[in-house]
């Protein structure tokens, strides 16, 4: 007899795996927000950025992750609409506040608009190509050509 403590097969019934799948994701956008608030207000505060690249690293790190396994699967958001006028909302809301984290940080107001802008500007630009990347990959997971 071999005692293992993994097992290949599932050990849930289908309630329990859509329970565990939804605590996951709570988990996830919970440190998601976590890292970024510890994030900001370390800028804010001035700390020497030495002290918060760490988590700065892990934040990128699953924002790619998110980010890529998303594109590669053709998905988007559940509740979020793909279109350009969310973009530039979402957009808008980057610009908002990187400039008020700037200008908290560093007290010169005008001088934050201008990373405020660029990150709108980026930010749109990214949103609109990976808009597009996720309705073609959509399309192409919606109809398969046929190999011949």
């Amino acid at each position: 007899m071999k005692f293992s403590l993994y097992s290949k097969k599932n050990q849930f019934d289908e309630m329990q795996e859509q329970t565990m799948r939804r605590i996951e994701a709570r988990g996830f956008w919970l440190l998601w927000a976590g890292l970024l608030l510890a994030i900001l207000v370390q800028i804010v505060l001035r700390t020497p950025s030495s002290q918060w690249v760490g988590e700065s690293v892990v934040f990128m790190a699953g924002c790619c992750y998110s980010l890529i396994e998303c594109l590669r699967n053709g998905l988007w958001d559940r509740h979020i609409c793909a279109n350009t006028t969310t973009n530039v909302a979402g957009s808008l809301f980057a610009c908002v506040a990187v400039t008020v984290v700037t200008g908290l940080a560093y007290g010169y107001w005008l001088i934050a608009l201008i990373p405020g802008v660029i990150t709108g500007v980026l930010s749109f630009v990214l949103l609109q190509v990976c808009m597009h990347v996720a309705e073609k990959r959509r399309k192409e997971l919606d109809n398969p050509k046929d190999e011949e």
